[in-house]
């Protein structure tokens, strides 16, 4: 498959265009750089523009300050990065802020895509996609508009915006679709709702869904010395390992490890950063939830601390957009053989759930997760399918080489491109003239 790829693809030169990158933490920052060393591994040549590292703390890097522009290298390919206004927590100025900024930056750097076949547009935000745009508009290089998550469905739910501004961002977000070769989601909900409720043509959509990087994460026997770092020896461990935000719903975890102050065996273990990780460790100081401790350990980490946890919750408010979403950060244990609990409702449930490698709770349920818990804690067999289970599943569909061949191959019979109102044969010819430059 993978020979394949490398003689057939059409597109041979990219540029990909994000706000976030290694080495930054996140999700968006994991899964592009697994994209871009999956694409330079099938013999693709790759240019990386995105912003300096400032997330999610919203100060940039000691090492990027200062500076209008750099370019460096991550894993061997050239990495350009622009100046934007840095900016972490809610505060909904600053982020707009610091979303326009880099978004009209990148535009002052149009021409790199000049030499490409092909852009692909991390829209996060919404308005970066307009590099994308105009780069079809002024050298005729169709975009790719990838969007892991309804995020304006979700300020609109959320009401973190005002909603003339969710409808703005709305009919923004479906025009520059509606223009995009591709677009790229990572559930099969999602793809369905683009279609249903932006309409956007079934064969425009492509399905790049969030996968796992064997090569960095596979299961590794009990570390003593990193539990006792993390001050957990001796105990289960349910870990959650994330960004830190509004739209998970991490207090239901708080309330669960309340629910079972009475075992001492056990204890929650929350990493990560995000905008609602000071007011939650504040709750648990408050409160004395002594169970629940707050540690950092960077992603370079993630087997050690995946070998202390006995088991990995991921939760989810219940909210409507929820029924669609498929997060991230629920494949990374199971690649490490730890059973996922997850709290929530959607796709990701319905795989945990149909491939039996954890538990499901109810979303925002205290009672329901202290409950699935104790059941993990107290089912060491249980816990050993769920194991077994998990890598089985992730070895066989979540692996990043997989997700990336598959996608590639969809990218291969798509006949849409960016234009507007050209004919399917114009758009076609516009990648053919591209690709045989």
């Amino acid at each position: 498959m993978v020979s394949q790829i490398r003689e057939s693809s059409q597109f041979q030169d990219w540029l990909i265009v994000t706000q976030y990158y290694h080495p930054e933490v996140g999700a968006p920052q994991i899964r592009l750089r697994a994209l871009v060393k999956e694409l330079t591994s099938l013999g693709h040549r790759v240019t990386v523009l995105t912003g300096m590292p400032n997330y999610p703390e919203g100060v940039i890097h000691q090492a990027y300050r200062g500076k209008l522009s750099l370019t460096d290298r991550v894993d061997g390919v050239e990495v350009k990065r622009i100046w934007l206004y840095p900016a972490g927590g809610k505060a909904p100025f600053k982020r707009l802020l610091n979303y326009l900024s880099f978004t009209l930056h990148a535009l002052l750097y149009l021409k790199l895509a000049r030499c490409k076949q092909i852009v692909f547009i991390e829209a996060q935000p919404i308005t970066l996609a307009l590099y994308g745009l105009f780069a079809n508009w002024i050298f005729r290089v169709p975009y790719i508009y990838n969007t892991p998550d309804l995020q304006v469905e979700i300020a609109g739910e959320r009401a973190w915006v005002g909603q003339w501004l969710v409808k703005a961002a709305m009919s923004l977000e479906t025009f520059l679709m509606q223009r995009a070769y591709s677009v790229a989601t990572v559930t099969y909900a999602f793809i369905e709702h683009f279609i249903s409720a932006r309409g956007i043509p079934r064969e425009q959509m492509s399905f790049l869904p969030n996968g796992v990087d064997l090569e960095h994460l596979h299961p590794w026997p009990y570390d003593t010395s990193y539990a006792e770092k993390m001050g957990v020896s001796g105990k289960k461990v349910f870990t959650y390992a994330g960004t830190h935000a509004d739209y998970q719903g991490l207090d239901v975890i708080l309330d669960a490890a309340k629910l079972l102050k009475h075992r001492s065996d056990i204890v929650f273990l929350m990493v990560g950063k995000g905008p609602e990780r000071e007011r939650l460790i504040e709750r648990a100081r408050a409160e004395e939830i002594t169970s629940v401790l707050f540690k950092d350990s960077p992603f370079e980490e993630g087997s050690l601390l995946m070998s202390i946890s006995y088991g990995f919750v991921v939760v989810l408010r219940n909210i409507p957009a929820a029924q669609k979403m498929r997060l991230s950060k629920t494949f990374p244990p199971l690649a490490c053989g730890v059973p996922v609990i997850y709290g929530g409702i959607g796709e990701s449930a319905d795989i945990i759930r149909d491939n039996g490698c954890g538990l499901v709770a109810l979303p925002e349920n205290p009672a329901s997760l202290a409950e699935a818990v104790l059941q993990l804690a107290d089912g060491p067999e249980m816990r050993d399918t769920f194991s077994k289970a998990g890598l089985k599943l992730i070895e066989r569909d979540f692996s990043w080489k997989t997700i990336v061949s598959n996608w590639l191959q969809q990218l291969e019979r798509s006949t849409m491109v960016a234009g507007g109102g050209a004919s399917t044969a114009d758009q076609r010819s516009v990648v053919q003239s591209r690709a045989s430059e």
